[in-house]
């Protein structure tokens, strides 16, 4: 029964005492900004929701570090969330009333308690009971308490089916719903993220831009049958590194960037600023108005939180219908995540150094995932079978940074511009004349509407 309702992937009291944040309050994305929980407050979920405290580290109201505050902190957003009127978002099929989300959740929850059985489960629900796993504990808020709505809707018998695309296709895992109109587990939780980033009335802005990556992030793979659409855009990261420019067709926005260090990367939702250890998600579709760090736990990146270590790379990519992640480490080794077993697969030593990686090379159709050498020698990886198949190709070292929108080859050069190339000719590209450090392809889907 378990399978069937797995979510993937992967003190006694205060002596000051108040109830969290004003419910006129914007509700945070961050722990820390919850004050310590009334005590009554906290009974009346202990109660409604028969949690298990034991299990969570004991009754603690103040200190989320503590699990138990953490899953106090969790049902107040979910008693506490405003919204207005439903409408106009795809993702809004009308499963949970919007102003029921705690009542709804309560009618569903036999009992909660904290466990560390399924390594590869965020949380899962047997029978009404929901057992939260390790990797329920490393969330965010959101990403917590989308996980509490995902678990309440299999308690009315919805379960998962086996993947025909993304990471889990082809294996025994059942990990997807059909579709979005069956109003399974996958559809709820993704409907509660719609609700708080486009008619949420008393969320912060960053919870909020939390939600559309979460909502992105989660439906372009867990459903046999896409509810969203792609297509291509163009990142480009300024010189001076405090913003970048998103290029959709002939449109260009602006869009906040944290303010870290780090190569942009691609992922599933969007992309990432990589350090070599930790992600920090770019959001598409709308600026928040805050530039706080939102570490990546919404595409496959998310692995770099399991056994933090420094890596010379890491991308995520597809492959057709399916969905990899690999990493190189510092010494050379290249590894592909085995994702039914939760795992990475076995260390492959590379025959020669790597200089730089690449997902689209001049001269090599399509896009992937290659291997430069300190040869300067191009190398495309093969993951299905973990080869690496040498490219007949000369090296473009003037090309910083190569990438393929929509088919089309833009490249960063040594002078910051952006060229087109076709037919092994560059021109320069039309969209614009600034300068960048760094430029990557993105997708973009019509779940939410990009504005400026």
């Amino acid at each position: 029964m378990k399978n069937g309702f797995v979510v993937f992937l992967l003190t006694l009291s205060c002596l000051a005492s108040a109830e969290g944040l004003a419910p006129d309050s914007n509700l945070s994305h961050s722990d820390a900004d919850y004050g310590c929980t009334d005590q009554a407050l906290a009974q009346k979920y202990i109660k409604d929701f028969n949690i298990d405290v034991a299990s969570f580290g004991g009754l603690e109201l103040c200190n989320s570090a503590v699990d138990t505050k953490k899953l106090l902190n969790d049902i107040f957003i979910i008693e506490k969330g405003a919204f207005k009127a439903d409408g106009g978002n795809l993702f809004i099929g009308g499963f949970v009333a919007a102003n029921n989300y705690y009542a709804w959740s309560k009618q569903q929850t036999r009992g909660v308690e904290r466990g560390d059985d399924i390594p590869y489960a965020t949380a899962y629900n047997s029978g009404g009971y929901f057992t939260m796993q390790d990797g329920w504990a490393k969330l965010s808020t959101l990403g917590r308490v989308g996980t509490f709505v995902h678990e309440a809707r299999h308690t009315a018998g919805y379960r998962h089916v086996g993947c025909n695309q993304g990471p889990y296709q082809g294996s025994s895992v059942s990990g997807c719903d059909t579709t979005y109109n069956y109003g399974g587990s996958h559809a709820v939780e993704m409907e509660y993220y719609a609700r708080v980033s486009v008619h949420g009335t008393n969320f912060h802005p960053v919870y909020q831009k939390m939600a559309r990556l979460m909502a992105i992030g989660r439906s372009n793979i867990f459903f046999n049958q896409s509810p969203i659409q792609k297509r291509e855009a163009l990142l480009a990261l300024s010189a001076d590194r405090n913003s970048a420019t998103l290029f959709d067709g002939a449109e260009k926005y602006v869009r906040e960037v944290p303010g870290v260090a780090g190569r942009l990367k691609m992922t599933s939702f969007g992309a990432v600023l990589f350090d070599g250890q930790k992600a920090q998600s770019i959001e598409m579709y709308q600026n928040s108005g805050f530039k706080d760090p939102v570490e990546d736990v919404y595409s496959y990146f998310k692995l770099l939180m399991d056994k933090p270590t420094a890596l010379f790379d890491f991308e995520e990519f597809d492959q057709g219908i399916k969905r990899f992640a690999v990493r190189i480490t510092a010494d050379n080794k290249l590894t592909a995540f085995n994702f039914p077993s939760g795992d990475w697969g076995r260390d492959q030593a590379l025959p020669f150094q790597v200089k730089k990686t690449m997902t689209a090379v001049p001269g090599v159709d399509g896009s992937g995932y290659f291997l430069q050498s300190t040869a300067d020698e191009i190398y495309r990886y093969l993951p299905d079978t973990a080869r690496l198949v040498k490219q007949n190709v000369a090296v473009r070292n003037e090309y910083s940074k190569v990438t393929s929108v929509q088919n089309k080859l833009m490249a960063l050069k040594s002078d910051s511009k952006i060229y087109v190339i076709q037919n092994n000719q560059e021109t320069p590209f039309e969209g614009s004349t600034d300068s960048f450090s760094d430029i990557v392809t993105v997708p973009l889907y019509n779940g939410f509407e990009v504005v400026r």
